[in-house]
């Protein structure tokens, strides 16, 4: 349910709990008008002498409040007109009360401003509805029960002051109520708009991180495919079908590539971490690839298979992730003889998964390693890498509210090391 369905439902649950403090109050000084009867006939400047009517008014009024509170029990959504209508029947009943107790010198018809002040919540018609009823019932009080002769002419003035008073503070009140509440409603729907804005760019990043990963895997095998297809026409029939085996294998590869990026997983959970349906963090295994002349060892500790390693953290962009950085220690590998090969091992460590990539590759000087996370950065041979894996890879870790760690040494190779949430819940608001 929306604010503006909550707000009747609000006010008259509100309205509830100002009916009891009255009605207590009401009680209070009939109680102390039963004790001390002459302490009351000074603060009313009028003697009732039976109590029976006004007594059955406050029956009357907690009746309708407990049969009130009954039906809101029932109802999830109050209509506007029903919370009015509310409003109005108790102004109509406080004037009653008051009639009957002391007419226009009871001291208490200031608690005409608690409905004007409920009916502020509801709209502006039914504030001005019960301004007007407030008016007309505290000023039905001196017709009703006109002041004795014997009043004097500067308490007659004192009440009729009080009486414009009491109309003036109630319209000036729901006037600037009114005022803050409509700057209030466009303040929210202005921070609305700007969070909506903000997802979206969000949204989009996301979306556009994704694309370009799909880009900078696509690079390697179309490579491989260009490279391959200007040679068949140089080679002996036994390396061309060698060749075209490797072509079909490269295609096959972008195709599923291609297929991560249109999956409903990449459209949907890679954008929002909430979305995404639970899985288990050993099932990272089948997102990677095998690099090339290169051994792969994928170490899952026993808490990944169990309860507590399910995630909802996005799979095809961590699984992007993974294999840009199982690439890259592929790719240091290769340019060392007698490597180990490349190490993926995975854990859960409290509620954060952690991911390390360890290759035995060629490692990198301190000035490479602090900045291979910038874009365009490439240690490799001219076209022959855009430099943007790792500045990715990062970019989209950090859209799943993760981090990321790297060290490297010159002959002993490069470990990267991810920390995430396993279940980033609220990542993007709505």
């Amino acid at each position: 349910m929306d604010a503006a369905g909550q707000t009747p439902t609000i006010t008259l649950r509100s309205l509830v709990t100002a009916r009891w403090t009255l009605l207590a109050l009401l009680a209070t000084l009939a109680v102390t008008q039963w004790l001390a009867p002459a302490v009351v006939s000074a603060w009313l400047r009028w003697s009732t002498d039976d109590l029976r009517p006004v007594l059955a008014v406050l029956l009357v009024w907690t009746a309708l409040n407990i049969g009130t509170r009954l039906w809101l029990s029932t109802h999830d959504r109050v209509a506007a007109r029903t919370v009015g209508l509310q409003l109005v029947a108790d102004a109509a009943v406080l004037t009653l009360a008051l009639g009957l107790w002391g007419g226009p010198t009871n001291p208490f018809a200031a608690l005409y401003v608690v409905p004007v002040i409920l009916a502020t919540q509801i709209s502006a018609t039914w504030t001005w509805t019960l301004v007007a009823a407030a008016a007309a019932g505290s000023g039905l009080l001196f017709v009703w029960r006109p002041l004795p002769p014997s009043t004097g002419d500067a308490y007659v003035g004192h009440l009729h002051g009080a009486w414009i008073a009491l109309v003036a503070c109630s319209a000036i009140g729901a006037w600037m109520v009114q005022r803050i509440t409509r700057s209030t409603a466009r303040e929210r729907n202005e921070l609305t708009r700007l969070r909506d804005e903000n997802l979206a760019d969000q949204h989009l990043a996301a979306l556009g991180t994704l694309a370009a990963g799909a880009a900078h895997e696509l690079g390697t095998p179309l490579g491989t495919v260009n490279l391959l297809a200007a040679e068949l026409p140089h080679m002996e029939p036994e390396e061309q079908r060698s060749a075209i085996d490797t072509i079909k294998r490269e295609v096959e590869r972008c195709k599923d590539i291609l297929h991560r990026m249109a999956s409903p997983e990449v459209r949907v959970s890679a954008l929002s971490a909430r979305d995404a349906q639970p899985w288990f963090l050993c099932e990272l295994q089948d997102e990677l690839d095998q690099p090339e002349g290169v051994k792969l060892t994928f170490v899952a500790t026993a808490a990944t298979r169990e309860t507590q390693g399910t995630t909802t953290l996005a799979r095809a962009s961590l699984g992007q992730i993974v294999r840009e950085l199982v690439a890259n220690g592929g790719e240091a590998c290769r340019r060392k003889p007698g490597n180990r090969g490349v190490t993926v091992r995975i854990d859960v460590v409290g509620d954060e998964a952690l991911i390390e990539v360890d290759d035995d590759g060629v490692g990198m000087e301190p000035h490479i390693a602090t900045a291979v996370f910038d874009p365009f950065f490439t240690t490799k041979p001219e076209g022959q890498g855009m430099g943007l894996g790792l500045y990715l890879a990062r970019a989209q870790l950090r859209q799943l509210g993760g981090t990321l760690d790297l060290q490297s040494a010159p002959g002993r190779g490069t470990k990267v090391t991810l920390r995430v949430a396993l279940n980033p819940a609220g990542l993007y608001p709505r």
